[in-house]
């Protein structure tokens, strides 16, 4: 017999376990992204933990050897980082000094838009800058710029801020957006 077409009588049952496989092995995949993930954090807190204890060993060993070593290992600093350290000690008493004259120093239609102190990140206290950014209203009749400028003038003139900068600039200066006024960098060095 020659039949055109067959009928499969199982073919809902054939779905059905085709539904289940496929929702078994979403599971299992979700099982294992799961405890992976697990996995991956204990791990790299393990590997902190022995970089840890390798640190700390390292640290103890150095500690021991410094001890062994009594009082040769002293450190006594020359006279040249003796200035470097009273640079340092006597440098908080200047800033607040520094700090509470600028404010006498500005004119009277500029203000202060933010203070950096050492934004190169130098090491060396000869080195450390101090970078002051703020912006002027122009008043009627008189430059903008002038008055920037007679503001820096003031500031190298000054006694406090010329004692730990030598040198001190206008590096920028811009119109303001507003465009009645001019914003300015000023770097002391």
């Amino acid at each position: 017999m020659n039949t055109i077409f067959a009928i499969n009588f199982r073919r809902e049952a054939y779905q059905q376990e085709i539904a289940r496989a496929r929702q078994r092995v979403v599971q299992l995949g979700l099982w294992f992204a799961y405890f992976g993930a697990v996995a991956i954090v204990l791990g790299l807190y393990g590997l902190n933990c022995a970089s840890l204890q390798h640190r700390t060993a390292s640290l103890e060993r150095e500690a021991a050897r410094l001890k062994s070593a009594g009082g040769t290992a002293a450190w006594h600093p020359g006279p040249a980082e003796a200035n470097v350290v009273d640079l340092h000690i006597r440098n908080p008493m200047q800033w607040h000094q520094r700090l509470a004259r600028l404010p006498e120093l500005l004119p009277a239609n500029a203000r202060i838009t933010s203070l950096q102190f050492n934004p190169d990140n130098a090491s060396n206290a000869g080195e450390q800058k101090l970078v002051v950014t703020g912006d002027l209203r122009s008043i009627a009749g008189q430059d903008r710029m002038q008055q920037v400028l007679a503001f820096v003038n003031t500031l190298s003139r000054d006694s406090l801020f010329s004692v730990g900068y030598s040198n001190i600039r206008l590096v920028t200066t811009r119109a303001a957006a507003s465009g009645d006024g001019a914003e300015f960098v000023i770097e002391c060095h």
